[in-house]
């Protein structure tokens, strides 16, 4: 296991090394860059040669192979680069970023699984019900509507019956831990109320697989409880393709905080990377890549460990 986990990690340097390398490539395919954003605007009074100096000072005529070795040797020394937009290193410009987006998926994957993996139970458990039912509506109603309708939708409620309106002002979780889950609830329990909804028919489809199976008649016939038949034995082996989907699922999750932390002012990676293109800040959106990426095969890495854990027959080595 721990060799396998060490390949894993060592594998990370090349993909993120690859995935840097097309993303650098492409950014500068787009028309535009920085020097023509900063000095565009009605009240700009820069002319073509003050333009053409800003690139020549930023480097932004030189070849691309040069810019390009010039990132690479900054990325190697573990620098994600100057940001003239933030007028700021990328790291430092981040910091605060990576934590508000960071508590968002962490409380989001909280809230999808909490409950997710108990309605999925109960709908297999009592097939055919109302209970199943109702779950059943409920599900494919997440799974329909789109993130960002559900965002509006909640904030529409929370303002018109509770006066309750995004704060401008935003507090780090590790300064005032209650002020910040606050304002984070809402928004993590719209991203986890769709992620939820998916993971919980797939436990519902795996549970109703395995419920028929000769292992689990047998554990009947021993005498065993139904609460214990169910959570030991049917989920312990349902649960593997679950965990599959929801290791999918958190890139959707990155997906929808770009637009969840605009709707409720989240100043995230989310929000970021579009102010960041609309700036054309390639910099700064290369960073923010390489950070999620980074976090996106951790957290792969991490649902493939816990097959194991869950599953002793499942082995590495």
């Amino acid at each position: 296991m721990w060799k396998y986990t060490v390949r894993r990690i060592l594998l990370i340097i090349p993909t993120l090394f690859l995935l840097g390398t097309i993303l650098f490539f492409m950014l500068r395919v787009l028309p535009g860059d920085q020097a023509l954003f900063i000095t565009s605007g009605e009240e700009s009074v820069a002319s073509i040669e003050d333009i053409e100096a800003l690139r020549e000072a930023w480097g932004l005529n030189d070849p691309l192979y040069v810019q390009y070795w010039r990132w690479l040797k900054d990325l190697l020394r573990g620098d994600l680069g100057y940001s003239r937009y933030a007028d700021r290193p990328v790291v430092d410009a981040l910091a605060s970023k990576i934590e508000v987006t960071a508590t968002l998926a962490f409380l989001s994957v909280v809230v999808a699984i909490s409950w997710s993996i108990p309605l999925g139970v109960i709908s297999a458990m009592w097939r055919g019900s109302w209970v199943d039912q109702t779950i059943r509506v409920i599900t494919a109603a997440g799974i329909a509507m789109p993130n960002f309708w559900i965002a509006i939708l909640m904030l529409l409620f929370l303002v018109k019956f509770f006066n309750w309106i995004p704060p401008v002002q935003h507090v780090s979780i590790f300064e005032e831990p209650l002020t910040a889950l606050k304002r984070m609830i809402f928004p993590a329990l719209v991203i986890g109320f769709r992620s939820a909804s998916t993971i919980s028919r797939m436990t519902r489809s795996t549970m109703l697989e395995v419920v028929g199976d000769d292992y689990i008649r047998t554990a009947y016939a021993k005498g065993l409880g139904p609460w214990v038949v169910t959570m030991r034995h049917a989920l312990a082996n349902a649960i593997i393709p679950v965990l599959t989907m929801a290791g999918l699922l958190v890139a959707a999750l990155m997906d929808g905080a770009v637009i969840i932390e605009r709707i409720f002012t989240l100043p995230g990676l989310g929000q970021q990377i579009v102010d960041a293109t609309s700036a054309r800040d390639f910099v700064m959106v290369q960073g923010i890549v390489l950070i999620l990426a980074l976090f996106m095969m951790l957290w792969i890495l991490l649902i493939d460990l816990l097959y194991a854990w869950i599953d002793p027959r499942i082995r590495y080595e």
